[in-house]
């Protein structure tokens, strides 16, 4: 397996490589612990190398930086799951009291009463019939022969 230098670990990390060379470099990165153990010290010796932030109100400075939060708008009564909620319920009783439900169920039963009396039947039984009538014709006509 080919290992990479410290060198090239270190122009990696600088980011002055080619796209290309970088992503041989991260996928044997992947693969190689020897090779992930230079590049971690690589890292390391580039973190000593960076400044230290002297100045304690970094975060606090960033953060007055920031563009103030938005108010979050409060949504209408219309919009609220509970106003949703007690439409269904008005509707659903609306219905109940119209007898809409129980119209529907007479329809139901007429239905169900009206696929019952016409029981076709079904499809293998049908070419069953007609391989056993192909079966008696040829019968009849051996015996026709003989």
């Amino acid at each position: 397996m080919m290992h990479f230098s410290s060198k090239e670990w270190e122009l990696y990390v600088n980011d002055k490589l080619i796209e290309s060379k970088r992503e041989e470099l991260e996928n044997h990165l992947l693969s190689c612990d020897q090779c992930l153990e230079i590049y971690m010290k690589v890292i390391n010796t580039q973190l000593e190398d960076l400044p230290d932030i002297q100045n304690n109100s970094f975060t606090e400075e960033t953060i007055t930086k920031l563009p103030p939060k938005k108010q979050k708008r409060k949504n209408s009564f219309l919009q609220s799951p509970i106003f949703h909620y007690g439409v269904a319920a008005v509707i659903t009783f609306t219905l109940m009291t119209s007898g809409f439900f129980q119209s529907i169920s007479g329809i139901v039963t007429t239905v169900e009463a009206s696929s019952m009396t016409k029981q076709e039947k079904s499809v293998s039984h049908n070419l069953m019939e007609k391989a056993l009538s192909i079966f008696d014709m040829m019968d009849d006509k051996q015996k026709e022969a003989n």
